[in-house]
């Protein structure tokens, strides 16, 4: 892949550490399960819609055990390729349906914090660099790359 002008970053993000439990359990069993699912469809079959690379994380504390927050982050070929997949790929519509299913639920008193962070890049702002790192890592799956 060559760099291109309007690259798009987007990191997505879920905190339930301030829910109690009723509503834990109810993002765990109906939010988080559909969200995996969409973020693994990126991670594993993105390329075609335009998703360079994806991952979804489980933030760790300071102590090193599991947190209640993850987030999602993916390079997508631009923020257009990004918009397509949110407003009509069956993956997201299903995370937003369940999104929106717990929210209606809770009203005002849902917890969970939710947020999205956008960067979209000009060529000349990128860099990327991979050492000794498998051909799939990364940025490097949308790359064709020939053998040494």
């Amino acid at each position: 892949m060559k760099a291109h002008d309007n690259l798009c970053l987007i990191r997505s993000g879920q905190d339930w550490s301030d829910t109690e439990a009723s509503e834990r359990q109810l993002y765990l069993d109906d939010v988080e399960p559909v969200l995996r699912e969409g973020m693994d469809f990126l991670r594993d079959d993105g390329l075609a819609i335009g998703c360079y690379a994806n991952r979804y994380m489980r933030v760790l504390a300071v102590d090193g055990s599991v947190s209640e927050k993850s987030y999602g982050q993916s390079w997508w070929k631009s923020l257009a390729a990004l918009e397509r997949w949110a407003e009509s790929h069956p993956t997201h519509v299903r995370i937003f349906g369940a999104a929106m299913k717990y929210l209606s639920t809770l009203g005002p008193s849902a917890r969970l914090r939710l947020y999205h962070e956008v960067t979209v890049a000009a060529a000349d702002e990128q860099f990327f660099e991979y050492l000794n790192c498998h051909q799939k890592t990364g940025m490097l799956a949308a790359v064709e790359t020939t053998g040494a």
